[in-house]
């Protein structure tokens, strides 16, 4: 790490006059099999790599791409180190955050493949350690789901315990803390260190050689450097100043998987095969099934979820899929396994910035089913999507005191005029909206709706 904190903002103008330009917009790909078109449409996802790294001011990003019918695409954009100039390459290490919950539930379900444990097996029975109001009926199913009713982030042992929202079953609730137990029982089952069962059960077994089940700074010299917005007290419009992150060793189950992008592309190949009823040397062809076979609804409208696995719909098209946010990486992998394509995909930016290379990950996966059909590739969606219906948030605004501004809708986005001056929003999150002008740049500025119409 740069113990100056020497700051530089992801966009190419800055980084040129920091004197790395060539090397931020440094591209590289490398494939086996396929097609010419494959070969073509790898290359659109270059570009549309560097577009968004652009957009949002993200130093580097990797990529891996495969098919059913024998592609498999590796694209890289950007740096690995900004201090250093050092490009993205193949073998960097990258966090794949809380896809690594895939890895989680493929152990504990190897375990129930050979009767170690049942996706019944209650958490009180298993870690007798662990007070739970409300909880005493959680299983481990359950928590594979998001189903238990824990809650999102907390300390596994809080003064007083743990506690439910709600009955365990009877919702959808997304739990790192949950994830985190669910590993625990399933490394008791084992009589073994979670990563050390993670290594013998999935990795060796998926034959991902180069991949690390716990994050230790031993191993840090063979990751990309990881970026958070250089101040962190406020929030902050993308693309913006960023500074390196700091180092974070981790174990916990519910991400703690580095990966290169080869070694996801092995991963995703495995995801073909558990998709159509195959568990591989993971699991039984019978586990398989029942891996993929119940998902609970949740993630979102519409999606479901299960053992890890999100499964939603994207313009029609299903997908298994997962993100994954840490406090120096963001990745995001789809799999269309009717269609036979996947993509996977990882920048080396903090989760604070609100980015995953969802839309990175999902137009790759257009783009090879395009290439299967040899029809015209797809155009790609906006790396940043416009402001919807910014009218909804024009008006003007003042306070006791006589303070004023006026919020203007332009198309796609809104502005803040005040004493004179014009100034940049960006939505951060709900009607949160990120803001250039001084006096607002740490709070932010937040516009209540009513009816679809700004009131305060």
């Amino acid at each position: 790490m740069d113990l100056s904190r020497r700051r530089f903002v992801g966009a190419a103008a800055v980084l040129a006059g920091a004197g790395v330009y060539a090397a931020s917009s440094a591209r590289a790909s490398q494939s086996e099999g396929g097609t010419r078109s494959d070969r073509k449409a790898l290359g659109a996802i270059e570009a549309y790599m560097a577009e968004h790294r652009a957009a949002w001011g993200i130093p580097g990003m990797t990529l891996a791409i495969v098919t059913r019918d024998g592609f498999t695409g590796f694209a890289q954009s950007g740096l690995a180190d900004v201090d250093k100039g050092v490009v993205v390459g193949p073998d960097h290490l990258f966090q794949i955050g809380s896809i690594s919950k895939m890895f989680t539930a493929l152990a504990a379900w190897s375990l129930i493949d050979e009767g170690k444990l049942s996706p019944e097996t209650r958490l009180k029975d298993r870690l007798s350690g662990f007070s739970i109001r409300g909880g005493t009926t959680i299983t481990l199913q359950q928590l594979l789901n998001h189903t238990s009713g824990l809650p999102a982030d907390s300390a596994l042992f809080p003064e007083g315990g743990l506690w439910t929202g709600f009955e365990p079953g009877a919702g959808w609730s997304y739990s790192n803390s949950g994830y985190a137990l669910a590993g625990m029982m399933a490394a008791e089952a084992e009589r073994r260190l979670f990563p050390d069962m993670v290594q013998a059960r999935v990795l060796d077994k998926i034959g991902m050689a180069h991949s690390i089940p716990a994050l230790r700074v031993a191993d840090r010299s063979r990751y990309a450097q990881g970026y958070e917005p250089a101040l962190t007290d406020r929030l902050n419009s993308r693309p913006g100043a960023m500074t390196p992150s700091p180092w974070v060793d981790s174990d916990s189950p519910a991400g703690c998987i580095a990966a290169t992008p080869g070694d996801m592309a092995i991963f995703m190949r495995f995801l073909f095969d558990l998709a159509a009823g195959e568990g591989g040397a993971v699991f039984s062809a019978d586990a398989a099934k029942r891996f993929l076979g119940d998902p609970a609804d949740g993630w979102g409208p519409g999606a479901k979820y299960g053992n890890g696995v999100a499964r939603i719909n994207v313009d029609g098209r299903n997908y298994l899929h997962h993100t994954g946010g840490m406090v120096s990486f963001c990745s995001a992998v789809h799999v269309d396994a009717e269609a036979g394509v996947a993509a996977f995909a990882s920048a080396n930016v903090h989760y604070s910035l609100n980015y995953r290379p969802n839309r990175v990950t999902s137009f790759a996966c257009e783009l090879a089913r395009a290439a299967r059909a040899n029809i015209s590739a797809p155009a790609s969606k906006p790396a940043k999507p416009a402001l919807d219906r910014p009218e909804r948030f024009a008006g003007a605004f003042s306070d006791a005191a006589g303070d004023s501004f006026e919020v203007i809708a332009g198309a796609g986005d809104v502005r803040l005029r005040r004493g004179g001056r014009e100034s940049k929003l960006e939505l951060a999150t709900g009607t949160l909206f990120a803001a250039a002008e001084p006096d607002f740049a740490v709070a932010g500025v937040a516009i209540d709706l009513e009816d679809e119409i700004a009131v305060r």
